[in-house]
This record gives C-alpha cells, sequence and structure tokens, in this order.
C-alpha cells in the first residue's frame, strides 16, 4: 500500500496526519527507523507496504526472465529493495530495477543514480503513485532507457522506451504479445511474465 502522510514521528504506515513538509535530511532518519519502505517526494512521504501474492509471482518471474538473458558481469537485476535517487527531491524503490556497468550512487548513500531499466507493477492502493508520481521522475532521469508498467489483474503492459532524448510508449495486452528490450538486447513475453497468475482470482 502506498499513502501519502506527514508526521511529526514515526507514523503507522497508512496514517495521514495534517500537511506538513519532511526535509530530505529528516526523511533518511525516518526510513531508516521505518519497518517498511518509505518513499520521497517533494516533501512527502510514501510508505510502501506488502504486496499481494500475483504482484510478487510477476516481480520474480521479471527478474528470472531478464537475469537469464542479461549478461553478467554487463548488467545486475536488482530488487524492490534498491533505492534510486530520481532527482534531488525523489528517491523511489522500484519493482525492479536493471544497472548496466558500474553502479553510481548518490553521495553519502546507497540510492542508485544510473538506472537503464525500472519495472513498476500495478496495485490498487499504489496505482495512483505509480502513474502520476513516478513516472514522470523516472522519464526524466537521463539514464532510463526503459520503464515497465505493469498490470496484475489483467494482462497488460505499457513499455516506455527511449532512444536519445524522445520517449515513445506501447502497450501489450495479448499474452502473445514480446516486449521488446532492444538496447538490453532482450526481450519479455507476456506469456512469460504472467505464468502462473489466475486472473479470475485476481
Amino acid at each position: 500500500m502506498s499513502a501519502a502522510v506527514t508526521l511529526n514521528d514515526v507514523p503507522a504506515p497508512v496514517s495521514a496526519r495534517e500537511h506538513e513538509t519532511i526535509s530530505l535530511e529528516r526523511y533518511f532518519k525516518i526510513a531508516a527507523d521505518s519497518d517498511t519502505r518509505v518513499e520521497y517526494l517533494d516533501g512527502e512521504l510514501f510508505f510502501m507496504d506488502g504486496v499481494r501474492y500475483e504482484h510478487g509471482i510477476i516481480q520474480a518471474r521479471i527478474t528470472s526472465l531478464l537475469d537469464g538473458q542479461l549478461a553478467w558481469p554487463g548488467y545486475d537485476v536488482l530488487s524492490s529493495n534498491v533505492s534510486i535517487r530520481a532527482s534531488q527531491t525523489a528517491i523511489f524503490f522500484p519493482d525492479l530495477t536493471v544497472v548496466r556497468g558500474k553502479p553510481h550512487f548518490a553521495p553519502g548513500r546507497n540510492d542508485l543514480l544510473n538506472p537503464v531499466m525500472v519495472v513498476e507493477v500495478l496495485s490498487p492502493s499504489t496505482r495512483n503513485h505509480d502513474l502520476d508520481n513516478k513516472l514522470p521522475a523516472y522519464r526524466a532521469m537521463l539514464s532510463l532507457e526503459h520503464i515497465l508498467v505493469i498490470e496484475q489483474t489483467r494482462p497488460h503492459v505499457a513499455h516506455h522506451s527511449r532512444v536519445g532524448s524522445a520517449w515513445t510508449m506501447r502497450q501489450y495486452d495479448a499474452l502473445g504479445d514480446v516486449v521488446a528490450l532492444d538496447s538490453l538486447g532482450a526481450s519479455l513475453s507476456l506469456a512469460q511474465i504472467y505464468r502462473g497468475i489466475d486472473f479470475a482470482h485476481s
């Protein structure tokens, strides 16, 4: 679950209080003391709860598929526990991150600065945050070449890809569709991404 919150002390993950802008330094302390992942955007905090079973399956499938295609040591595929610094005032935890070559980090931090690909799996509680807040920030990152936004309740993948300074977006809805990650030399079929998902249940 994701909810924008403001606080005087470290709150419960879903509590919301009167508006208060949180400094980056205070965010670092709150995030370090929190039992859940905490994202930061322009002075607001977003506490990220656990994910549904289907969400976890999709994350695991994509991680496995990319691990099998991307040549090591040229690439690393990273879990949702790795933060990225999308801008000076934006720190996110994508569901999956890919790095090419040597990772670069924010000074004195473990926030990654140079991902080439991020994946977000949409949930009812995170949809607005992922689409309205995180996606524009991702598209402003100079290192990113691919952004995948994935539905978990039906077959649907939105693939944002950049060549030079221009972004394009293609949508895929059929299990027979294949998402080409050309600059990475990899591809993902929707049948592979959604293998094991019971859409009637989800």
